[in-house]
């Protein structure tokens, strides 16, 4: 009997949740202010410093388990996301290639070398960047995307299974989500449905010159915006994924957009709430 693989699946198994636990916090300030409960999910304490840990942890380990480490993560498709891949990368033993634009802060560029990471900084935006990673893909190399995968809805679905324990079963009266390429917003709603809290609505908040999701809402079809305009740029994304469109039609969605001033002022408040 060979017993490397049974270490193998063991060494692996260990890694099968990269994300971790969220604390479901009850703001007091906005409860009063808006005259109910108001919970924030505190994914900003990822290890990698957002959600994208969800399904960005989920889709590489799920690449390992069917792949092997001997693969290369490749991602140049947003500041979250290639710091999740880098992340998860240095967990999982394997290499990443991580391209990202010149206008990236030396403190990202830093954190990406120090997992061990190949960093290239290439063009002036996270577009320039991405499309410059696809090429960069070779033999054994795996292309990361940042929204659109089964395995990233997956993990994301996870953040629901959480709340429902958090909330000892009892669902909320709505979840606001933020919606970008879509990803966390598939995976949110497919949560709520494994979890029989079909009738919750999800508020699927984008910024004005970003908002592709409202505007394929709207036409009944997915819409590109042509350019993204919008300091919200984790969210600047052209065009939504297709299973986004076709989930909201299998569960109350609300899209809203908001402006850039809107989603300033509430950082703000966040952090003068939690500061």
């Amino acid at each position: 009997m060979d017993d490397s693989s049974d270490d193998e699946n063991r060494s692996l198994d260990e890694f099968q949740s990269l994300h971790v636990g969220t604390p479901l916090l009850h703001s007091p300030n906005l409860s009063v202010k808006l005259d109910c409960n108001v919970f924030f999910k505190m994914e900003n304490i990822q290890p990698s410093g957002s959600v994208k840990m969800r399904g960005i942890g989920n889709f590489c380990y799920r690449t390992v388990q069917t792949r092997g480490t001997e693969v290369q993560f490749v991602c140049g498709s947003g500041m979250n996301t290639v710091l999740a891949v880098s992340y998860c990368s240095r967990q999982l033993g394997t290499e990443a290639l991580i391209v990202v634009p010149k206008t990236t802060h030396d403190r990202i560029c830093d954190t990406i070398r120090n997992d061990g990471s190949k960093l290239i900084i290439y063009g002036d935006d996270w577009s320039a960047s991405e499309t410059h990673a696809r090429k960069l893909v070779r033999r054994n190399g795996i292309y990361v995307p940042s929204s659109d995968h089964a395995h990233l809805w997956q993990g994301y679905s996870t953040i629901v299974h959480e709340i429902k324990t958090q909330l000892h079963d009892t669902p909320p009266a709505a979840i606001i989500c933020p919606v970008g390429g879509g990803g966390l917003l598939n995976g949110v709603i497919m949560g709520l449905q494994e979890v029989e809290w079909k009738e919750v609505p999800v508020i699927a908040v984008e910024t004005h010159g970003s908002n592709s999701f409202q505007s394929s809402v709207v036409a009944g079809k997915v819409v590109s915006v042509p350019k993204t305009s919008t300091i919200a740029s984790s969210l600047a994304a052209k065009s939504v994924s297709s299973k986004s469109l076709e989930l909201s039609l299998a569960h109350p969605v609300v899209p809203f957009a908001v402006s850039d001033a809107m989603a300033a002022d509430a950082v703000r408040l966040f952090a003068g709430t939690w500061g």
